[in-house]
């Protein structure tokens, strides 16, 4: 027993002798240009003792009293030892290593080693940001990221984008991406409630693009599943601008420039119009002699082109003004920015002034604190349009072009458009429709350094929305004729907070390397909304809702989402060979029942980076690594508390206040759920000069979120529940390589391109359910399925149209309907090329969609001689005699099956290229700019959506009538204002 006892304090005491015998080192360590290196390993030579730098690329380690010596490796650098002697601090400075590969990829609640993730990532960069003058992030991922559908709703400024990430997943739940700006999770889509069509907002155009560092885009369930259930539709993480030790840098940008639409629909002129209205006429009555011009109320003379009126070329200029820099201890980056962007339609524009501020500041060796805080004031000025025969671009296009805008004695505007009284100019000038938009987005967040490599971080932040919403539409327009001016004020306020204490731990002994997180979520958010409506206007000047003799309407109401989490993931790797990760969460949300409440997501993933093996020599191949993965990841974003039976006040029952049900309980309402698999191969070859990752993917989603139709006799018509299942599958492939690198002249390449297939596998009965104009959703088909009438051509001996008898039994009606297309697309990419000789750049960009088709459902009302609408220029082509082989039927004022179902007729290719970005810049030598006093300087002319090849019989195939939100209507064009090209010119200077 005392030889036990002996043997057990002579190791404690060893034990703590050689505790005793350690200290403690620190050090930063960058890279060739000064920029600080995280995630480099250093190690104690001839141990296993080791730790990794964090994000700022400082790192601390014990080591022996008697010092040694410390190796300090990065995949990209070269390896480098250095001896330790006496020192407590060691700085380093590594060198690149063009044998290995080397890139730092922000992920959920941290950063990984490209080399070392198993997961499937899109990087945007801030130098493709830059040459993108977008006004949201959102937009500049469009051809940018593999596998990314971005499309806006119409060329209105500041109108919604819709953004799909390998496809949609959802039905009524939204297939928006999670957005994470700096850590924080954001709001993003639309918060207006009086819009239209394509009309809506984007509340990410409070996100000022030029502070963004980089965008990624994380797509599979290995790098989604640590945001568990609201990572189904793929998270973008944005990380901004932040300030270097060094000398106080100050960048200066400015580009002014003119947009104009990329292609408006051409139409009739009045002469023309009236002699085929008097054809169609004649049709219809052989031997009838022409009507007099007085009869369409034609003077004769008039053409007005009411298109024309309503355009002209807008001006935009953005202005920046950044500073950056500090010491080891504190740094930062201060930024300004303002946009003012007139619209290329009349009455229309937005502008935007933001301000930034990122801090960080280590406060003590183990303490450091940051702060990220955004503030942006908007102001969207919107004229009413899309799907809305009242809109400005609606009436310039329903309008014959016979009709005059002006009383020719008075000048004043007349009611054009017949039927409706309508005129554009007027609506466009006289109807007023203002957002204006406060935004905050602030974060603070503390980290702690418990032990070498184990640090404790705790995130708070809040993002607060303010949105108020102003609309008048005077008594001299013939939509607010009726009450006497119409008016309408909304305000919405809302605010959500999130606490996220996390752990994480990033550490190396020998050959393993450790990394992980394990952390908690507190989320609440509160929304209030309010809204008054008024009508009788004693004069039309007077525009504000104070005005109004008599309230018409109005409600308020307050709502509350409160989200719980914990989460956590373990990444390893061995010899830099084998990888695996495992990511858990467990979200609760409180817009489901109290038994479906909680949700488990998880994903596992492994690589192997297989070019480590010593077995491996393909000289040409200096890099290669495979990676798979599985997982599910959920979806909870539809409307708060659509379990519950909810009642309704402001019900009249007998002339006495009453209050109603307006919804059925459903306490089974659950999560949407996808499970996702996916395969990835990535190559550097030829000594990096060519990069390749490419990938496999298949995800289903389960319990789809939908409002099924009950009977009538419950008094309802729908109730939420989880029916129904979609697959999303594809391939994605991303190519970047160095073409030329000779000296002076440089040129390089990037291609991207992904095929996508989507599938609705499951519904709860085979019937379509239809939606918007002529979409539906069928199982077996894609979302965005386009269905009706099939359309078989115009027959060449009687110049009527025929159509698809599908049953067979001699009728043509609803029967017959069949698929006919689908907005889903086949595939989709970008091409960006950059050449650069002696300072001058040159910079091209192309964009592309294949395999979209577009129900132009504005061609139903143009090209219907039976309406008294204005009529597009293809009514030129109609048949007019037997034998005449064309596709625009007679010409009648009989209506026909044409204008009055949807057919195939409208459908049109909906596939593009366009040529999205030309730059070309010169950028100042060193030798110039030092005797004038200045860091950089660069000037260039830019080009944006320049060229669009297109087959698409309409103004521009990239619309959706319906809106950026829709899930089941997209790719609808219904009177909407196509997109606008740009021509600036600008500068940079850095000081």
């Amino acid at each position: 027993m005392k030889r036990i006892l002996l043997l057990g304090f002579t190791l404690t005491f060893a034990f703590a002798y050689g505790a005793m015998a350690q200290r403690s080192i620190s050090g930063k360590i960058t890279d060739e240009s000064g920029e600080s290196v995280p995630g480099v390993n250093v190690i104690v030579k001839g141990t296993t003792n080791g730790t990794t730098s964090d994000i700022d690329g400082n790192y601390r380690l014990s080591v022996p009293e008697e010092g040694g010596a410390l190796v300090f490796s990065f995949i990209g650098l070269a390896t480098k030892e250095m001896t330790i002697g006496a020192r407590s601090v060691v700085d380093v400075k590594m060198d690149s290593d063009t044998k290995q590969l080397s890139e730092v990829v922000v992920v959920g609640y941290g950063t990984s080693l490209k080399k070392e993730m198993t997961g499937a990532v899109s990087t945007v960069s801030a130098e493709s940001l830059e040459r993108l003058p977008t006004l949201s992030p959102d937009q500049a991922l469009q051809g940018l990221a593999s596998g990314v559908f971005v499309t806006g709703a119409s060329g209105a400024p500041g109108g919604g984008i819709s953004v799909r990430v390998r496809g949609q997943t959802s039905i009524s739940a939204s297939n928006q991406p999670l957005y994470v700006i700096d850590g924080v999770i954001i709001q993003s889509g639309n918060l207006v409630r009086d819009a239209v069509g394509g009309q809506t907002q984007n509340v990410l155009n409070t996100l000022n693009p030029q502070d963004i560092e980089s965008m990624q885009v994380l797509k599979d369930a290995a790098s989604t599943a640590i945001y568990g259930a609201r990572a189904a539709n793929g998270v973008v993480l944005i990380t901004t601008k932040r300030g270097k030790a060094g000398k106080a840098q100050f960048d200066l940008k400015a580009w002014t420039g003119v947009a104009t639409p990329t292609r408006l629909v051409e139409k009739l002129t009045g002469p023309e119009q009236i002699m085929i209205e008097n054809e169609a006429y004649l049709n219809d009555n052989p031997g009838a002699a022409p009507r007099p011009n007085s009869f369409y109320g034609w003077d004769g003379t008039t053409d007005t082109d009411w298109v024309d009126l309503l355009f002209d070329n807008a001006r935009i200029s953005e202005y920046q003004l950044s500073a950056s820099g500090g010491s080891e201890k504190f740094k930062y980056y201060l930024s300004g920015n303002y946009r003012d962007e007139d619209g290329v339609l009349l009455g229309s524009g937005f502008k935007r002034l933001t301000t930034r501020a990122n801090l960080d500041y280590n406060a003590t060796d183990k303490l450091s604190i940051g702060t990220s805080i955004n503030f942006t004031n908007s102001f969207q000025d919107v004229t009413q349009n899309d799907n809305n025969i009242y809109g400005a671009y609606s009436a310039a296009l329903l309008t014959p072009n016979y009709r005059a805008s002006r009383d020719p004695e008075t000048g004043e505007y007349v009611d054009a458009l017949i039927g409706f009284n309508t005129n554009a100019l007027r609506a466009a000038e006289q109807s007023k429709q203002e957002y204006t938009t406060t935004r905050f987005i602030g974060n603070v967040n503390a980290s702690y350094n418990i032990l070498p490599g184990l640090d404790f971080r705790t995130d708070v932040s809040y993002d607060w929305i303010y949105l108020r919403e102003d609309i008048y539409i005077p008594s001299t327009t013939s939509q607010g004729r009726g009450g006497n001016g119409i008016g309408n004020y909304n305000t919405s306020d809302n605010g959500t907070y999130i606490i996220e204490p996390t752990l994480r731990y990033n550490n190396s002994f020998g050959l393993s390397k450790f990394s992980g997180v394990l952390g908690t979520t507190f989320q609440e958010t509160t929304y209030f909304t309010g809204s008054v409506a008024g009508q009788g206007y004693a004069r039309p000047s007077l525009e504000y809702i104070t005005s109004a003799a008599t309230i018409t309407g109005g409600d308020s109401f307050t709502d509350q989402y409160s989200f719980q989490s914990l989460f956590g993931r373990v990444n390893y790797s061995f010899d830099e060979k084998y990888l695996a990760s495992v990511s858990v969460r467990r979200d609760g949300s409180s817009r489901f029942g109290p038994d479906k409440r909680y949700g488990l997501f998880w994903a596992v993933s492994g690589g192997w980076n297989f070019s480590e093996e010593e077995f491996f020599d393909v000289p040409f191949i200096e890099f290669g690594k495979i990676r798979a993965s599985y997982g599910v990841t959920g979806n909870d974003r539809i409307g708060n508390f659509t379990y519950i039976g909810a009642w309704t006040g402001g019900a009249n029952y007998l002339d006495q206040p009453a209050s109603a049900p307006s919804q059925i309980e459903n306490p089974e309402l659950q999560w949407e759920e996808t499970t996702s698999v996916d395969f990835g191969l990535e190559l550097a070859l030829f000594k990096s000069r060519l990069n390749m990752n490419g990938g496999v993917f298949r995800q289903t989603t389960n319990n789809l979120l939908f409002n099924d139709q009950v009977p009538w006799t419950t008094g309802f018509d729908a109730v939420q529940r989880n029916i129904g299942t979609v697959l999303n599958e594809g391939i994605e492939l991303d190519f970047n390589g160095i073409l030329v690198d000779a000296g002076d002249f440089k040129w390089n390449i990037s291609f991207n391109i992904a095929f996508l297939r989507n599938e609705v596998t499951e519904l709860a009965n085979d019937e379509p359910i239809l939606q918007g104009f002529s979409s539906a959703i069928i199982e077996g088909e894609p979302l965005n399925t386009f269905y009706g009438l099939k359309w078989l051509g115009v027959d060449p001996a009687t110049g009527n149209s025929i159509f698809q008898d599908t049953d067979g039994n001699g009728l043509i009606n609803a029967d017959d309907n069949v698929v006919f297309g689908d907005y889903a697309p086949d595939y989709l990419g970008g091409i960006s090329t950059g050449l650069s000789f002696k300072g001058i750049t040159l910079d091209v960009f192309l964009q592309f969609v294949q395999g979209v088709d577009v129900y132009n459902n504005t061609r139903q009302f143009s090209e219907n001689v039976s309406a008294n609408w204005g009529l597009s220029d293809a009514v030129l082509r109609r048949w007019q005699q037997p034998g005449d082989v064309t596709d625009i039927p007679r010409a009648s004022q009989t209506s026909s099956r044409d204008f009055t179902t949807d057919n195939s007729r409208y459908l049109s290719d909906g596939s593009y290229m366009r040529l999205k970005n030309i730059t070309l810049a010169y950028n100042f030598p060193a030798s110039i700019l030092s005797k004038i006093g200045v860091r950089s300087l660069r000037v260039y002319g830019m080009a944006q959506n320049l060229i669009t090849w297109t087959a698409y019989n309409g103004g521009d195939p990239e619309i959706s009538t319906f809106g950026a939100g829709t899930n089941t209507s997209a790719g609808t064009d219904f009177l909407t204002q196509p997109q606008n090209k740009m021509y600036s010119v600008g500068i940079n200077i850095g000081l």
